[in-house]
């Protein structure tokens, strides 16, 4: 019902701009599942979002506000370029591919672990610092695709070794083994987070930090953990990018589905299983808006309108919404 309420105020703005909005949810829908393109375009952002899901719903669910998303994809896409073109591309994708995922990984995890220090050691909002190191990441990406690996006159480096990329599953689709990643990531942080006594913790933390404090939860080590578990998702993402969507770092690659995988977590009550369909919704909308001109006589542009206003309703009807027990300062 509450998701029923967000479509109805899309269709009346749709109304509104003079458009019929079941000509525009049938283009939404013909360009994201009408074809085999829309379907490959939307598997590929439905395991970007998934994974940028995870990357908030982690460190959201001890309270502690990831906003470095973004960041932490640039950085293991960075690793994920380096590695894939300096390795040698005579060695075999089976070795390559998990070798380079792994440090796309790690690098996100580093990235995303450096606020919580700074967290723990300074004093200094993770909210700010998160948000800050995009800018830093950002302009290191901007320096690797200038300075270290161009290629010619593209904004882009070097393309990976073809050992390197991801294997494909749907040749029709151009679908990649990332999908099946992003889903594992999913189901292995859910057993984490609702099966092991570091889940416990991170979930107590962000009920009720007081309590979680007095029953001896160390926050410092719960923040570190939280942030290098999201890291870790987005960096996954970043080299999925490069391995798989690209083929090699371009400027801009991640069209702010870092920032769309914030609403990604929270819509699905940062649970990490519920990302799975809330990314593929998203998804949808994000790639069927791309046919909103053909369809229906709207520009492209307001798909982003239209998911934006969809965002602002899911928060209004109570869909987006945090059930964090009473903050108390200990």
């Amino acid at each position: 019902m509450t998701l029923a309420a967000g479509l109805a105020v899309m269709a009346v703005v749709i109304g509104a701009l003079g458009k019929n909005p079941l000509q525009a949810a049938g283009a939404v829908v013909d360009g994201s599942l009408g074809n085999s393109f829309g379907i490959g375009q939307t598997v590929q952002i439905w395991t970007i979002l998934i994974l940028a899901g995870l990357a908030s719903a982690i460190p959201f669910s001890a309270r502690l506000w990831n906003i470095g998303g973004q960041g932490q994809m640039y950085l293991g896409a960075m690793a994920a370029a380096g590695f894939g073109i300096t390795l040698p591309a005579s060695w075999p994708g089976a070795v390559l591919v998990p070798l380079i995922l792994g440090a796309s990984t790690a690098a996100g995890a580093g990235w995303g672990w450096l606020p919580a220090w700074i967290r723990n050691r300074y004093g200094a909002s993770e909210i700010v610092t998160s948000l800050m190191l995009n800018f830093v990441a950002v302009l290191g990406a901007a320096y690797i695709i200038r300075d270290a690996w161009p290629q010619g006159f593209a904004q882009q480096t070097e393309s990976v070794s073809d050992n390197a990329r991801l294997p494909v599953l749907i040749d029709s689709l151009r679908a990649d083994i990332s999908i099946v990643l992003a889903v594992a990531a999913a189901l292995g942080l859910w057993i984490l987070m609702t099966r092991t006594r570091l889940g416990f913790a991170v979930r107590a933390l962000g009920a009720n930090r007081a309590a979680a404090l007095l029953s001896g939860v160390s926050e410092g080590a719960v923040a570190s953990a939280a942030f290098a578990l999201g890291g870790a998702a987005a960096g996954l993402a970043g080299g999925v990018f490069v391995l798989g969507v690209h083929g090699a770092l371009l400027n801009g690659f991640s069209a702010g589905l870092a920032f769309l995988g914030i609403a990604v977590a929270l819509a699905a009550r940062l649970n990490p299983l519920s990302v799975i369909p809330v990314a593929a919704l998203f998804a949808i909308l994000r790639v069927g808006s791309n046919n909103l001109q053909a369809g229906a006589g709207l520009s492209p542009a307001t798909g982003d309108v239209l998911i934006a206003i969809f965002v602002i309703m899911l928060m209004v009807v109570g869909v987006i919404r945090f059930s964090y027990g009473e903050l108390v300062d200990g």
